[in-house]
């Protein structure tokens, strides 16, 4: 995958969902990006938990932090954007978070498949690029929004060249 299908933007539809909030104690948001840092992640966890990091420098203490402040409740945790597939970085995650109450469920987007076989995900779903007239609809939702009719006639040639170069991604569209 590349990046610009809109993975992180399904994930916020399901993390902003009210229904996903009156069903999960905790809606957490980690951004994890291209490095991985145990540190930095396990901190936004616990911030997303609502507790505090402060003074909490080393992995095992926040680990810990992590694991008794999600004994008995059922979360929903978004990871967005992992891209490090190395199963020994995710093992101490994988273990604190499995003290959370059965039914807590973690949302991973990557841009690679091997991450989410590693991640152990259960419903996996690949995002294709858009077909060329699904391209074309929704450049001309985005470009010509309250134009005439006549002015979208008129730059329709010109909207399907543009639309065609943007290889069927939506971020490069909305751009």
């Amino acid at each position: 995958f590349m990046g610009g299908f809109g993975k992180t933007t399904l994930a916020q539809l399901a993390y902003n969902n009210d229904e996903v909030k009156r069903n999960f104690e905790k809606v957490i948001w980690v951004c994890v990006s291209n490095t991985f840092d145990q540190i930095r992640i396990a901190k936004a966890i616990i911030e997303g938990l609502g507790e505090s990091a402060s003074g909490l420098n080393e992995f095992q203490s926040l680990m810990s932090r992590i694991q008794s402040s999600i004994k008995g409740k059922k979360n929903f945790l978004v990871l967005d954007d992992v891209w490090d597939g190395d199963y020994n970085k995710w093992q101490p995650f994988f273990r604190c978070l499995k003290n959370g109450l059965h039914g807590s469920k973690i949302l991973v987007t990557t841009r690679n498949e091997s991450v989410a076989r590693m991640m152990g995900s259960t419903d996996s779903i690949s995002i294709k690029q858009l077909a060329e007239e699904e391209c074309w609809s929704l450049f001309k939702q985005l470009a010509f929004f309250g134009c005439s009719f006549e002015d979208c006639e008129k730059l329709e040639p010109i909207g399907r060249k543009i639309a065609c170069k943007c290889k069927g991604l939506p971020l490069a569209l909305k751009v």
